[in-house]
């Protein structure tokens, strides 16, 4: 049976509290591999921002100024690292925004529309949609992308997963189910 063709697209932020809080890594090289198992030739895509100063000075406050320009470095080197593995980096600085009721600055980087906007760019290339993501947001391009007869799946924790996320895909898997594949 031949395989289907696959944009794989990874929102780095969404999963990283539960990765945090589960106490585990993902081995992209692994991941990968899983998906050159399921799909040929899979496109993947990796979203994360980069640290902006002010972002590593309100998380980081005893920090100098050289220990902001080694985070940004390493953060650089291993989007390199990704480059290595084919991936596709889609990167920005970390936004600050300052929040009146909590009486602090709130960091943010969506990649919301540069994720779309490679999922329909490409959409001549591939099968199947795949998103490595729990967000709620991506729903309207799933269901849009079902409608063009793409096969959709999303990979998340199931503890960050949306319920309407959920029920819109063709498939979901949840993260912790294939941890032993990819975990690094």
């Amino acid at each position: 049976m031949k395989k289907l063709k696959a944009c794989v697209c990874i929102d780095a932020s969404n999963i990283h509290y539960y990765l945090v809080k589960a106490g585990w890594r993902v081995d992209w090289r692994k991941f990968k591999l899983f998906c050159e198992k399921l799909y040929e030739s899979p496109m993947i895509f990796y979203y994360e921002g980069v640290p902006s100063k002010s972002q590593y000075f309100d998380v980081h406050s005893g920090h100098s100024l050289r220990d902001f320009i080694e985070a940004k470095k390493n953060k650089l080197n291993y989007f390199k690292f990704l480059r290595s593995l084919s991936f596709k980096v889609r990167h920005k600085p970390v936004g600050r925004i300052y929040d009146n009721t909590a009486g602090e600055f709130k960091h943010k980087c969506n990649f919301d529309v540069e994720l779309t906007i490679d999922v329909l760019d490409g959409i001549e290339r591939y099968d199947v949609f795949v998103l490595l993501s729990g967000d709620g947001d991506f729903v309207k391009l799933i269901k849009y992308l079902k409608g063009k007869k793409k096969k959709t799946v999303v990979i998340a924790p199931s503890e960050r997963l949306s319920d309407n996320l959920e029920e819109a895909a063709n498939q979901v898997i949840y993260l912790e189910d294939i941890e032993e594949e990819i975990r690094m």
